[in-house]
């Protein structure tokens, strides 16, 4: 029987890891996009940008993993269609290859802007290797720095840019930084840090165009009418699961692809991990993409185990960190619908603790600088009844 998995992230190499360590003893064989072997995403935005040594990102897995297990990758092969009745995939150069269960670990693409200005050069985006370089090169040319977007990616690399001693606006549309994963105790503090650090902020604030010349960006115009200088924009927006093949192979769709407990899609062949698969989580209790390692690992997982027949893990909080300009945040469980927060902040030491709770339960926990208490934490997050 062979597996064929479609994208080479951190879902689709670790669910050929899980397969080999259940006992799968059939083909695998990994399609990946990109013409380099798989690697961390998550340094991208942080040191990879700083780095002036590093020529590549840190890999996945270590050399040889792929021959000692086994697994075929093949690189700089995009898949771009799937034949369910013949149960074939075809990549971009028209060769076929069949499988007998697919996994579609697909990634999300960078949301893109629309405004007038979009195309000039000098905006850029933050999804691959190949974006952290030219980002990379830019940042080195580059005095302004203004960053789209006030979520984990965002303020990362403006991290990055102001330790690289850049002048670095973040243009927020809500009126809290990481409004969406985080209390508004850690928010606070994070963007107080990053103010201290030179970062100005600009919240409840909407880009409505961006003006050049000579092809490149100059400033970028607020709905306020204010204009902001920029040598170089960062689009951190938010992203866009990859659904084309899913949709074509009328696949079941929502947000993602939707997956029952195994990760099994609306064809019992197919799979569907990571980026692209709206799952239920029982922590979250509702079916939920999220775009995170902890997902992405505990995804191929689960699908290795319902492929090999072997017991399903059992569930983990989900977890997210983040490295800010000497903040180490931490992030356990899922933050919603909390009733009471719990919070110990010492300013001096930019250490924070926040408990949340819901009805007296703990559902998630929030750490900054203090690494140890994570692990601790974390058992004490229980699944509701």
């Amino acid at each position: 029987m062979a597996i064929v998995v479609v994208g080479a992230g951190t879902a689709g190499v670790n669910a050929a890891f899980w397969l080999r360590q259940y006992g799968y003893k059939g083909e695998i064989r990994i399609f990946s996009r990109e013409s380099v072997a798989p690697y961390q995403r998550p340094p991208l935005s942080k040191a990879f940008l700083t780095s002036e040594i590093a020529e590549s990102a840190v890999p996945l897995k270590p050399e040889g993993f792929y021959t000692n297990n086994n697994i075929t990758i093949s690189l700089n092969t995009p898949i771009v269609s799937i034949d369910v009745g013949r149960k074939i995939v075809s990549s971009k150069d028209g060769k076929e290859y069949a499988y007998e269960k697919l996994i579609l670990a697909t990634p999300a693409s960078a949301r893109r802007l629309t405004c007038e200005g979009s195309e000039l050069s000098g905006v850029c985006y933050l999804r691959s290797m190949e974006d952290a370089k030219n980002l990379r090169r830019k940042l080195v040319e580059s005095a302004s720095v203004v960053v789209l977007g006030g979520g984990v990616i965002g303020l990362e690399v403006a991290s990055a840019a102001v330790g690289l001693g850049k002048r670095v606006t973040v243009i927020e549309a809500t009126p809290r930084v990481m409004a969406r994963v985080v209390t508004p105790a850690a928010a606070n503090l994070v963007r107080a840090r990053l103010e201290a650090e030179g970062i100005e902020f600009k919240l409840n604030a909407k880009l409505t165009s961006i003006k050049g010349r000579n092809g490149h960006v100059e400033q970028c115009v607020l709905e306020s009418g204010e204009e902001i200088q920029a040598d170089l924009i960062v689009v951190g927006i938010g992203a866009i699961p990859e659904l084309e093949l899913a949709t074509e192979a009328a696949l079941e769709v929502s947000n993602g692809v939707v997956v029952d407990d195994q990760m099994c899609t609306s064809d019992t062949s197919i799979y569907a991990i990571g980026d692209c698969a709206m799952a239920r989580n029982p922590f979250w209790g509702t079916m939920v993409r999220l775009e995170t390692i902890h997902n992405a690992v505990t995804h191929a997982q689960i699908v290795a185990s319902s492929i090999c027949g072997t017991s399903t893990p059992a569930p983990t909080p989900p977890r997210f960190w983040s490295d800010l300009k000497g903040m180490a945040l931490q992030g356990l469980g899922a933050l919603k619908d909390y009733d009471k927060l719990v919070v110990a902040i010492n300013n001096e030491t930019l250490e924070l603790e926040v408990l949340a709770y819901k009805q007296e339960r703990l559902i998630a926990t929030e750490t900054i600088n203090l690494p140890k208490r994570q692990g601790a934490l974390a058992g004490s997050i229980k699944l509701p009844d």
